[in-house]
């Protein structure tokens, strides 16, 4: 519905209910909302919710945040919120949707989220602009010097990271600095 962030109806992360066409897309009425995992290759946000924490998580994992952001192919939504990012990528082509995992802090506050798929292989989705954002009551924008019409692959290094994510706890070192959550996604967001 239009002024939220994620779908309403029963069902409506099922593969059939997903619009897949632009006769279908032209029946929307209200905000738009991009299904990851059905998209050929799926594709994935990363989801910024709080830059300077991201920022140094990431870089404890060798991603440099910064540069993701200034890439001559950076795709961003913006939501107009300080603080916040959100960068989309494809999966390479033929690679299965991953899962959504989210990184918490400490105090249980969302730092970010790698976005595609739920738990149960479905798909989650993101908000896209000329979509209205439902705190700042704005839309959303385009940012980034890439086009939407040309999403880049996602970096081998951040894929690495959310594999690493992925995989369970006691099969990878324990990370003391950061909670992490998988599983199905409902809210969206900057």
């Amino acid at each position: 519905p239009s002024g939220q962030k994620g779908p309403t109806a029963k069902g409506w992360n099922l593969r059939e209910n997903v619009i897949t066409s632009e006769d279908g897309a032209e029946l929307l009425t209200g905000n738009i909302g991009l299904a990851h995992a059905y998209c050929t290759p799926p594709t994935m946000a990363l989801d910024i919710d709080d830059l300077p924490r991201a920022q140094a998580w990431l870089a404890e994992r060798g991603v440099d945040l910064d540069e993701l952001l200034a890439a001559d192919d950076a795709v961003q939504i913006a939501s107009g919120r300080l603080g916040r990012a959100k960068l989309l990528y494809r999966l390479r082509q033929g690679q299965d949707p991953l899962r959504t995992k989210q990184i918490a802090g400490a105090d249980g506050e969302m730092i970010l989220e790698f976005r595609c798929a739920s738990a149960n292989g479905l798909t989650v989705q993101d908000v896209l602009p000329p979509s209205i954002h439902p705190d700042t009551g704005k839309p959303y924008q385009w940012a980034g010097s890439g086009s939407w019409r040309n999403i880049p692959e996602v970096p081998e290094t951040l894929l690495n990271v959310w594999r690493n994510e992925l995989t369970p706890a006691t099969a990878r070192p324990a990370d003391a600095g950061a909670q992490t959550k998988s599983g199905p996604v409902t809210e969206v967001g900057p």
